[in-house]
């Protein structure tokens, strides 16, 4: 019997590695693990240094997982010491694709939210373009908030979401939900309260298309909402629908979205008040939802958002909304301070002008170890002074080691409406 040659199976790889103390490695390994590190089956991404048992070799990857030319870090204190280091190898590794790269610093504590950085390598330009679920976003870093690990999550609600759906969007940023949202055929109302967010999501509209499905505004959160149920009168309701219908060109919707498999409940029950609503009288047609085929269905969708992206489809524009009849999700994309703001759906909507199903929110928070679900339930309750019927928690990712960002989904609850006993137009100060 012949002998096997094991040693034809062997590959040799020539690769960069990073000599670090070895009590550091679980550190390294937290802060690289995002695309940095070697990712092969069967190779272990840090290994023993040959040259001596104190150190670590951290075996990097081929290429990098970033957004457009910056790489952005956010290195633990302990390993500042290393910062040059660790941004050299990354500069030199992927260069030219990566030509900037920078690094958190400090806590985010400004009125945007948005997070101060230290140029480590390259050149000092944080403007950039990134690319997701087929859809192109123009960013300043130094101006705007991005997070590009937030992708699956952005991929996983809009999935939700159905053709001709209106969509409220109360901390849009630069449009990571309110651009694909619209490239589905959504009509969105998107706000933030930073004017640099708003004039990229402006951009990003314009970049994928859509810009006439999206409603843009600068203002607080609170004001908006307020703004949106505003019943107009009869002359002001005319002039509303024809801004609404001023477009020529739209792109094409897909018909068939798909729900995420991780979030079928959500989806399900979506549809049960949909087909359960005696009065469904909004300005659009909605289309049935499939509930097989679970990841393929949201990478489906995903493609088909792509095939959109380079063309227009002549069309009347999207239908006359009117935002105090009808919406269907609210977006809180806020995780910090989110629950705070759902204070403002308390009497909020007019129940005798109101149509349909009533809608979605899905309000984002963070919860400790030392925190539950019951206990961010009772805080929005709290703030909704209404029970929540089927709350629904979504884990998203894990932000730190004792803390984890949930998105809490329910239907407003009916008590949130305002009796028709109650005056008829809400007034909005300022």
């Amino acid at each position: 019997m012949e002998k096997l040659d094991e040693s034809k199976f062997e590959q040799r790889l020539q690769l960069l590695a990073l000599r670090i103390p070895r009590e550091l490695a679980s550190a390294v390994t937290r802060l690289l693990r995002s695309g940095c590190l070697l990712d092969m089956p069967r190779v272990k991404p840090v290994v023993e240094d040959p040259e001596s048992d104190k150190s670590r070799l951290v075996v990097l990857s081929e290429k990098i997982q970033n957004p457009g030319h910056v790489a952005h870090l956010n290195i633990p204190d302990d390993l500042l010491i290393y910062k040059d280091v660790i941004a050299k190898v990354i500069y030199d590794k992927n260069y030219p694709r990566i030509q900037t790269v920078a690094n958190k610093v400090g806590a985010i504590s400004n009125e945007f939210r948005v997070p101060k950085f230290e140029i480590l390598a390259g050149k000092n330009d944080m403007v950039t373009e990134v690319k997701q679920y087929g859809a192109t976003f123009k960013l300043d870093y130094g101006l705007v908030y991005w997070n590009s690990r937030l992708e699956h999550e952005h991929i996983r609600l809009v999935s939700l979401f159905k053709k001709g759906d209106v969509i409220c969007d109360m901390f849009s940023g630069i449009g990571p939900f309110s651009v694909p949202a619209g490239q589905k055929g959504c009509i969105v109302y998107a706000n933030d309260l930073n004017p640099d967010s708003v004039r990229y999501l402006k951009i990003n509209a314009k970049i994928n298309r859509v810009e006439d499905y999206i409603f843009t505004h600068n203002m607080d959160a609170r004001v908006f909402m307020q703004t949106l149920m505003i019943v107009p009168d009869p002359e002001a309701k005319s002039q509303f629908a024809a801004a609404n219908c001023s477009s020529e060109e739209t792109v094409s919707a897909n018909e068939n979205s798909m729900p995420n498999g991780n979030h079928n409940d959500v989806q399900e029950i979506c549809q049960e008040s949909l087909d359960d609503s005696s009065v469904v009288n909004t300005a659009k047609r909605r289309q049935e939802t499939s509930n097989e085929g679970d990841v393929a269905c949201q990478e489906e969708d995903v493609n088909q958002t792509k095939k959109r992206n380079n063309k227009k489809v002549k069309s009347s524009g999207p239908l006359p909304v009117k935002p105090w009849e009808h919406i269907d999700h609210v977006v809180m994309n806020l995780p910090a301070s989110a629950l705070q703001f759902l204070d403002c759906f308390s009497g909020l909507v007019q129940k005798r002008y109101w149509k349909g199903s009533l809608p979605w929110i899905h309000c984002y928070c963070f919860i400790r170890s030392s925190e539950s679900e019951e206990l961010i339930l009772c805080e929005a309750q709290n703030k909704l002074n209404a029970k929540i019927a089927e709350p629904i928690f979504h884990r998203v990712r894990d932000v730190a080691p004792n803390k984890a960002m949930y998105c809490l989904s329910f239907m407003l609850p009916m008590e949130c409406l305002k009796d028709e006993t109650e005056d008829n137009v809400q007034s909005v100060d300022g």
